[in-house]
This record gives C-alpha cells, structure tokens and sequence, in this order.
C-alpha cells in the first residue's frame, strides 16, 4: 500500500487527525469511518483511488488519533460540524464523499446541508440508523429516549476501558466480531486502532461515550427530509449477507439520483471482505462524475 500523509486539524484547541493520498491539486475525495473504527480503516481504498484523485480520510472525534470530546458530544450534528470544519480548514471545494456506517450517515447529512460543496457520495451501509429502525418498530416518546441516553451516558461514565494483555489478544477480538475479514486486514487495522496503557496493557483508542446515540438522531421524519435533499449523484453499497437491512423502496426514491449495489457474500465491512469489487465500483462511479 501507498503510506498516506499524516496531518492535524485544531478545531477551538480540539486537534483532529487525518491521512491524505495523492496530488492535493487533484480532485478531493473525503472518506468517512465507521463507529469504534478509524481513518486507516481506508488505506487500501485510497491508495486505489491516489493516482487520480487527492484523497483524505479523517478520525471522527473520539476515535483514532484525534482527540476524545467527552460524554454528550458525539451526536450526529457535532460530528458534522467536524466535518464542515475540515472541509473548511483544507479548502476542499466540490469535493466526492465516501462514508462507511456511522461515516456515512454524517456524510450524508453533510452533503445534504451543504449540496453546493459536493459532487458525489458514496455511502456503505449508511442510510437508516439503527436507532432510526428501533424507533420505527417501536416508537418512544422523546421525553423516554431522552431518559435512557442521559442513563447511558452515566453508564459510560462509570465504564472502565477493557484492557488486553497483549496485541495478539486484542487482535483476535477484532477478528472474532469481523469473521470474513483476512488475517492482514485485521492486524493493520488492529496495529492503528489500539494503544498501549501505562501499565504494559492494550486498549483500544476510541472513546466509549461515542457507542450512546442522540435522541435526536432517531428521527425518521428528518431522514425523509435529508435525503431528499441530496442533490449529487450517489453510490449505495451494501453488503448481501449484512446485518444492515437496505432501506426501504420508498425512502429510497427520495434520493433523485442514486443506484444500489449489491455485494455477494460480504457483510458490513464490504470494503474489506469485497475490497477489488468494491473500488472497482466506486472508481467507475468517480470517474463518471469527473
């Protein structure tokens, strides 16, 4: 693989880190992670895209190298906000949005606030939040969904980080929750996501307070409205044997111009457990647009 540029971004005295690939005067590509994961979570991807495009990968608040932001602070509009400010900070005009999960529901809301500023999105398995679904099926009064965040945020609070006695241990962790994924994929994505404590343990970088979702980020109403309006050309990938249900025909045909493909075999992390199919895809739906 490409090594990638290593760079911070200060955000009011909050530093966050990204990696970049390619000419910066090539057109941008931004990628987004998923929850608990981190910006090398990309390499292979953007070392694909790097001959032709100027491509940078970001680590969310609270996860990778950037800095923790504390409990309360990882709902969906504080990530965007980052988002924005990156964006921002490293001039990045008309630029294509990839985002997996979690980092494709903030792309999204990004693309779909600031239409003007992006030229294509790509989401993995990021439209409908499971918190969007759960409220769907059963839906809770706001007041209730606002009791049991503040209940979890106290949790977190009292959580202690699980440490592990080795890297070893804490890779075939990793491994045991992504079964699919290649035993390289896992240790470079294990070497990046962990960190050694004073003590000679193992945990992992990201901030636990990240996992409680919002309860404003179970609005389905405000879903409906995002996705209309997206008004870039978008890529929606999934998984065929994913725990993620596809969302529904009807949400869907909210997104003017968007095409869905199906990946046989992989679960929810395709870019890994179908990674040549996948840039293949995304480098011909780039390249289209461009």
């Amino acid at each position: 693989m490409i090594a990638p540029r290593s760079a911070f971004i200060d955000i009011c005295g909050s530093r966050r880190h990204l990696l970049a690939w390619g000419d910066a005067a090539a057109p941008p590509v931004l990628m987004v992670h998923g929850l608990l994961d981190h910006a090398h979570n990309w390499d292979w991807i953007a070392a694909g895209l790097s001959d032709r495009y100027h491509v940078v990968a970001i680590d969310l608040r609270g996860h990778g190298d950037s800095d923790w932001t504390g409990p309360g602070s990882y709902a969906l509009s504080n990530h965007v906000l980052d988002l924005g400010d990156c964006v921002h900070a490293l001039d990045l005009p008309a630029l294509h949005l990839v985002g997996h999960s979690l980092g494709g529901h903030i792309a999204l809301r990004f693309a779909a606030a600031f239409p003007e500023q992006v030229r294509s999105f790509c989401s993995i398995e990021g439209i409908e939040l499971p918190i969007v679904r759960d409220q769907a099926k059963a839906p809770k009064s706001y007041p209730v969904r606002l009791r049991q965040w503040i209940d979890g945020q106290r949790r977190n609070r009292q959580r202690t980080p699980r440490t592990y006695v080795s890297f070893a241990e804490a890779s075939a962790r990793m491994a045991e929750h992504n079964p699919g994924v290649d035993a390289e994929t896992i240790a470079h994505l294990a070497f990046h996501g962990i960190i050694q404590t004073a003590d000679g343990g193992w945990r992992w970088k990201y901030d636990h307070a990240c996992r409680n979702r919002a309860p404003e980020d179970a609005h389905g109403v405000d879903l409906d409205e995002i996705l209309a309006a997206i008004a870039c050309p978008t890529l929606l990938a999934y998984g065929a044997e994913s725990w993620i249900p596809e969302p529904s025909a009807d949400r869907l045909a909210r997104i003017a111009d968007h095409r869905l493909v199906r990946f046989p075999g992989a679960s929810h992390w395709l870019h890994h457990q179908s990674r040549a199919a996948f840039l293949t895809a995304l480098t011909e739906f780039l390249d289209t647009i461009n």
